[in-house]
């Protein structure tokens, strides 16, 4: 099995929040300079999210 396939997983906005946050305090005293690659790994994930996140809002959401 190659390390380079994709996965594709479901979340609901609340979920996939909640989850990037706490991804986010995980990482957020690793260097920004020498990240590892664990860390690198990490925070793609926190952009994929993000990036999932803001796609996915309602124009309408208070984000609370």
């Amino acid at each position: 099995m190659s390390c380079d396939t994709n996965i594709t997983v479901t979340l609901n906005i609340h979920t996939a929040a909640t989850i990037r946050e706490q991804l986010f305090l995980d990482t957020k005293q690793d260097s920004y300079d020498f990240p590892g690659k664990r860390t690198i790994a990490i925070r793609e994930a926190i952009l994929a999210l993000d990036e999932s996140i803001e796609a996915n809002l309602p124009e309408d959401h208070n984000h609370e």
